[in-house]
């Protein structure tokens, strides 16, 4: 009898802020620029996303903790859509970093890293609980999100604070990363996370940013990825070879252009192959 093919749809939700981060109006903030650095507030924050689109097809959430993005106004608005539509709720903690949008490594230890997490698990945890609903995952945001897949100290404070914390709490970590191993050898329950829209090098890694090929401007070429790496165990890379990869679950960042379309022909897709959506937290 033929395995049943089953991946999670997620995308990362609760970015913005109905409450002006320190105090300050988005729209002030978008006219500084820092003396020492010439940074700016990162344009990400007020980017336009197809939050909408993506609410209807996706089976879990990352939500932004407040370090890097959101508010308690934005997380609580979203969590009654998110249940109703049978949508499980993860957290998704960053480095202290709202100005630029976690973006970049804030020098910490690996213990103070922990407290970071466990501040930001409790953010979320409080409000859930009006709900009678708990965190069921932990997936890093930007610059934390590499630190944890590259480096073995940030990879041991995640492991740290969710045993502390919840050990039923679903890891999420990019795949094909050094520290994957680490994480499962945490006897932890871990998912590895391919993407919908962006690109791969050879590596088995996503192309940063900067890469001509970082993002995806097709709703085929999203598709067309998704489907290689589940039925086929492989990704394309931007040289035209394929790499190994398997994943669990599948992120489409909101803010991605077309995501709309890339959603909605993906799900589309995923039907037409006989692969079902449902959460990790269901299946893993």
């Amino acid at each position: 009898m033929m395995q049943e093919l089953t991946v999670d749809l997620s995308t990362e939700l609760a970015e913005g802020f109905a409450i002006d981060p320190c105090g300050i109006p988005p729209h002030v903030l978008k006219q500084v620029v820092v003396p020492e650095t010439g940074l700016r507030f990162h344009r990400r924050q007020t980017m336009e996303r197809a939050d909408d689109a993506l609410l209807p097809v996706i089976s879990s959430a990352y939500l932004a903790c407040g370090l890097h993005s959101g508010d308690p106004l934005v997380i609580r608005g979203l969590i009654p859509t998110l249940l109703e539509k049978g949508v499980r709720i993860g957290a998704h903690p960053s480095y202290p970093d709202v100005f630029n949008f976690g973006q970049h490594r804030v020098p910490m230890t690996s213990k103070e890293l922990v407290s970071v997490f466990l501040y930001q698990f409790g953010a979320l945890d409080g409000i859930l609980r009006e709900f009678d609903e708990r965190i069921r995952y932990v997936k890093c945001h930007g610059a934390l999100n590499f630190d944890v897949a590259d480096e073995d100290w940030a990879c041991d404070a995640i492991v740290q604070a969710v045993r502390i914390f919840d050990p039923e709490i679903i890891i999420v970590s990019m795949a094909c990363t050094p520290t994957m191993e680490r994480l499962k050898a945490s006897g932890l329950r871990i998912a590895e996370e391919g993407f919908v829209d962006r690109g791969y090098g050879t590596d088995g890694r996503i192309l940063r940013r900067n890469h001509p090929k970082a993002l995806h401007t097709s709703a085929a070429d999203a598709v067309n990825q998704v489907i290689s790496i589940v039925k086929d165990g492989v990704v394309e890379a931007d040289d035209g070879s394929l790499v190994p990869m398997h994943a669990d679950t599948f992120c489409l960042h909101s803010d991605s252009p077309g995501a709309d379309a890339m959603a909605k022909a993906l799900v589309d897709a995923l039907r037409a192959e006989n692969i079902q959506i449902k959460p990790t937290a269901d299946f893993l």
